[in-house]
């Protein structure tokens, strides 16, 4: 009996278990919380397989058992989960992602919701960072932020140039100021960018202003990673790649070489060289390797009761493309704060050791690989380097002759093979930047933040030259014994030049520290909603180079290569002096906030600036810096609630002062000829009246430069922010940029002073829009693309400055010109007008003394029948008139794929590689299919035989795009329980660099010098392209 009782209750069990587990269908609808449906919401199972997808209008129906836990996902909404009840239909209503207006953006000297910005601010995240790999932080960026031109530099451990909103000044600084984590720093470069956990573009007045005397370039700061509560995480990512050249040139060989040199030597009256020479050597392929990257990061992170940690490592090694050309860089970062009294005291620990070890090599080698003639071996067969020598009688290139035989060379430029082998530099830095700051909440309302902040640099450089091999090298006909004929002293000593090597050691330091204080404000009641800040600042910076040593015939090993251990006692050391620089800055700045229920909003900063750089007394000493913004965020208010398109449409507008303090410090007099009547003198196209200066006139006491600033725009979103973008506008103005004045024309003890002589606008629009989208529940996708515009200009030129020249390419030609109304220091050439047929058209016409058959023809502008400098005209700027970046991104279940591309236009760049070339040097295939050989047979390119004056014709359009990265990822499946995430991926950097231009690459980075040759290719490092593997794992 009880054996059947116990049988009918596990049936009966059974078969509930059976009725309680029959599926059923339910039915319902996803919308927002505005009741607007979602259409794709995705809404599955949990820990199952099945799932429904919300059609146009948000409804779904879906297969369940009683129990399940059911998910809704929607791309940019928060998720949510919902059990499966008695109910047939269910109606989910989801909420905002709270990273969206909600997300907080580092604003200096504190933080603020996304929704409460009235200004120009971008941040970029650490997932954008970290797609492409690179040495800095900065490079990954590139074509990600609207306004802000990121210019590359691909030689191992360069910094990008960076540009925001134009370039503003002509002789001061031109970098933004870069704020890690509260304190300043110089070199990011030491900032390993896995541990950066965003980056914000401060590029308007309303917000930069807040630093004042500094802010002038824009600001940046960066906010690395912190500790977050759960369970410790350990990360490791690893890559390795290989880099190549991305355009290289295809130059003449060696028949070619001598037809070219045979031409302009035929129109001088110069040797010729015989057909069929011994060698053709390609110069770039000798030159150039490929190089290698190799970067490996670990990290581990966590929080426990009462502190959050975050320690890391990384080590990054490359080789350039340069033999023996590397840069390695190790980085230790440790991030603690501590929670102490239940929270109301936080301490704030931050540190960051980095070193480097790099082998530079000399750019100028691949200036050298162009201009070098493809007769010239790389080594001769005694294994001498070669060099430019040529039998003049014979026309073989070689360094033998026979008695009557005259030895000449080709050219001056020596051998770019021999160049880098002879660079024989290391260079060792160490910087330690370390933070500690305290949190008091005073109450909930007030609290008070104090900080102070170091950072220590040192650099060593040390140079060995290998004399003896050099003087022996420059002439294959040298013997040892005449080497050691020279080392014999006489009277005189011996000559350095009879040195076996020689060795230098450079050193540099330099110490900032900065301490500050200040109260934070923060109190809601009802609709109104308040933020004050209070604070002060103090900054000190010391440094220069503290010793210079200079010894010779040391010991040739690298490892025992000392001042002290020398194999010989004729040269007596050279030790320069100390060179030393101070500077302090004292700072007070303040900030009030006020919305009223997130609708209407005020927002007022003000910084008083003070720094040692400039003459003392209140007016000089200290300067004020005020800002305000305003902002309408229009659908908060109660007509746009169920407008059903708009999700965000907010306005705002901002003006502004900022400073550049980094500008050039005078002379105390400027010092003119005695009797001299060349203090004033008739100058420039115009013939204007170029006012100089007398003996002893003491130079103008300079202050910082003055940018004021307006920007307006709005921030807007749609399609359930599927949608969202930011237009705006801006107009900077520099109210006092300072140049550089020559005050006689011609004067043996004339000094150039500097000047407040003009004014500097830059004004364009912005816009930066990005779409994403989910489709299903595997797929999404996003896509972002942005453009900006400038219009550069100088203007209110005083009479006297009106005129100044800049862009010297070296050979007395000069490139630029600054004039009212024009960009700054633009383009100013001859205007190149066919090419010269015969000598009977010469005759005829305005040409220059010079002009020969072949040669370029240039238009007479004035008419007046001569070519003179009367006759030059401009033709815009290096600097891009728009700029502009598209940034993909799609997911398909485990697999990630990301590409993003830059782009510039409107700007022109100067190929001055071919313009300045001299008899003798090599040119590119191109160049020489293309020439000018006789009448008729073309009019535009000219001849082998050319003068080298600076003109349009060389001047080529600088707009390029690149495609900057291509990933392609996979994340593995769930591997143990010990790994949370683990990714491979495969990367492409710079693939494809499409532009017109016919030299190395269009993208000059040089020190952005408006003055100098910046936009001319003269020796730049060309850009790179990189095939890379990597993984990462996550414990």
């Amino acid at each position: 009996m009880k054996l059947k009782i116990t049988f009918l209750l596990l049936l009966s069990l059974v078969t509930f278990g059976v009725t309680a587990q029959d599926t059923k269908t339910v039915s319902g609808t996803v919308t927002d919380t505005r009741d607007v449906p979602l259409p794709g919401a995705e809404v599955k199972v949990v820990d199952k397989d099945n799932y429904a997808v919300t059609d146009f209008d948000g409804n779904f129906s879906l297969d369940v058992l009683e129990g399940d836990q059911v998910r809704v996902t929607y791309l940019g909404f928060e998720a949510q989960t919902f059990s499966i009840t008695n109910d047939a239909t269910y109606n989910i209503v989801l909420q905002d992602q709270s990273s969206e207006l909600d997300e907080v953006v580092v604003v200096g000297y504190g933080n603020q919701k996304k929704s409460d910005i009235t200004g120009a601010i971008v941040s970029v995240d650490n997932e954008e960072i970290t797609k492409q790999p690179a040495t800095s932080a900065l490079t990954s960026v590139q074509g990600k932020v609207a306004g802000v031109n990121i210019i590359a530099n691909d030689a191992p451990g360069s910094t990008p140039t960076v540009l925001m909103r134009g370039l503003g000044t002509a002789e001061g600084g031109r970098s933004p100021l870069y704020i890690v984590d509260g304190q300043p720093l110089t070199d990011i470069t030491s900032i390993n960018p896995n541990d950066i956990e965003s980056i914000d573009f401060l590029k308007g007045a309303s917000y930069a202003n807040i630093y004042g005397i500094r802010a002038a370039n824009g600001v940046i700061l960066i906010t690395t990673k912190r500790g977050k509560q759960g369970k410790t995480v350990f990360s490791f990512e690893s890559y390795y790649g290989a880099k190549t050249i991305l355009n290289p040139l295809k130059m003449a060989n060696a028949q070619q070489y001598t037809q070219y040199f045979n031409e302009e030597s035929a129109a001088n009256g110069g040797f010729l060289l015989q057909d069929n020479q011994r060698y053709n050597t390609d110069w770039y392929d000798e030159l150039l390797q490929t190089g290698t990257i190799n970067n490996n990061s670990f990290s581990v992170s966590g929080a426990g009761e009462n502190i959050d940690y975050f320690l890391s490592y990384n080590l990054y090694q490359e080789k350039g493309i340069l033999e023996g050309q590397e840069y390695n860089r190790g980085t230790i970062r440790s991030n603690n704060t501590y929670h102490l009294f239940n929270d109301r005291v936080r301490i704030i620990q931050n540190l960051n050791v980095a070193y480097t070890n790099e082998n530079p090599k000399p750019f100028g080698s691949f200036s050298t690989a162009y201009r070098q003639s493809p007769l010239v071996p790389v080594r001769y067969d005694n294994g001498r380097f070669g060099q430019s020598f040529v039998n003049q009688n014979t026309g073989v290139v070689g360094f033998t002759t026979q008695p009557g035989e005259t030895l000449g060379r080709l050219n001056s430029h020596g051998n770019p093979v021999a160049q880098v082998y002879y660079e024989d530099e290391q260079i060792n830095t160490t910087s330690l930047q370390g933070q500690i700051a305290a949190e008091f909440d005073i109450n909930e309302d007030l609290m008070l933040t104090t900080r102070f902040g170091a950072t220590k640099f040192y650099s060593t450089k040390k140079t060995y030259n290998d004399i003896r091999d050099q003087w022996l090298n420059a002439n294959p006909n040298r013997t040892e014994a005449q080497f050691e004929a020279g080392r014999v002293p006489d009277e005189d000593g011996v000559s350095t030049e009879f040195a076996n090597n020689s060795y230098t050691i450079r050193r540099l330091e330099s110490y900032r520290w900065n301490i500050e204080s200040f109260l934070t404000y923060n109190k809601s009641f009802d609709e109104h909603n308040l933020s004050a800040t209070l604070g002060i600042s103090r900054e000190n910076y010391e440094g220069g180079e503290f010793t210079e040593a200079q010894a010779y015939d040391v010991r040739p090993e690298r490892n025992l290569r000392n001042l002290n251990l020398r194999t010989s006692q004729l040269f007596n050391d050279n030790v320069t002096g100390d060179t030393y620089q101070s500077t302090n800055l004292q700072s007070y700045f303040g900030r009030v906030e006020y919305n009223y229920d997130q609708r209407y909003y005020v927002r007022a900063v003000i910084r008083r600036d003070g720094t040692s750089d400039f003459a003392t007394g209140e007016n000089n000493f200290f300067g004020y810096f005020p800002a305000v913004s305003l902002g309408w965020t229009m659908t908060n208010e109660a007509f746009m609630e169920d407008n059903g398109v708009l999700d965000n449409l907010k306005f705002f507008a901002g003006w502004g002062k900022l400073g550049n303090q980094a500008i050039p410090f005078n002379v105390q007099s400027i010092n003119a000829e005695a009797g001299s009547n060349n203090t004033n003198y008739v100058f420039g196209p115009s013939q204007s009246l170029i006012v100089g200066a007398a003996l002893g006139t003491p130079a103008i006491p300079l202050s910082w430069e003055v940018t004021e600033e307006f920007e307006a725009g709005f921030d807007f979103a749609l399609f359930n922010r599927k949608l969202s973008g930011t237009i705006d506008y801006y107009n900077r103005l520099n109210t006092n940029a300072i140049l550089s004045v020559r005050p006689l024309l011609n004067s043996e003890y004339s000094s150039n002073f500097f000047d407040e002589a003009a004014e500097i606008s830059n004004s364009g629009f912005e816009f930066l829009v990005n779409w994403r989208d989910q489709i299903g529940s595997d797929f999404s996708y996003n896509i972002g693309v942005n453009l900006s515009t400038n219009k550069n200009r100088v203007q209110n030129v005083k009479p006297a400055y009106d005129g100044a020249i800049g862009g010297d390419l070296g050979n007395g030609r000069i490139t630029k010109r600054l004039a009212e109304g024009q960009p700054i220091f633009a383009w100013w050439m001859y205007e190149a007008d066919g090419v010269w047929q015969t000598q009977e058209e010469i005759e005829s016409n305005p040409s220059l003394v010079s002009a020969a058959p072949g040669h370029l023809r240039y238009k007479d502008q004035n008419g007046d029948g001569l070519i003179d400098d009367r006759d030059k005209k401009y033709f815009g700027s290096y600097i891009p008139t728009y700029n502009y970046g598209i940034n993909i991104g799609a997911n398909y279940k485990n697999f990630d794929l990301s590409v993003s591309g830059f782009g510039v236009g409107g700007n022109k760049v100067y190929n001055g590689l071919y313009n300045t070339r001299l008899g003798g040097e090599n040119i590119s295939e191109e160049i020489f299919n293309k020439r000018w050989t006789g009448p008729g047979s073309t009019n535009v390119n000219p001849g082998a035989d050319r003068d080298v004056e600076a003109s349009s014709y060389y001047l080529e359009d600088g707009s390029y795009f690149r495609i900057n990265n291509i990933t392609v990822g996979y994340t593995l499946p769930e591997i143990s329980s010990f790994i949370n995430s683990a990714r491979v991926y495969v990367t492409l950097q710079n693939p494809f660099m499409f532009t017109d231009y016919s030299g190395f690459t269009p993208e000059l980075n040089q020190d952005g010098d408006p003055t100098t040759t910046t936009g001319v290719e003269l020796s730049a490092y060309p850009n790179t392209r990189s095939f890379i593997v990597g993984a990462n794992f996550k414990l």
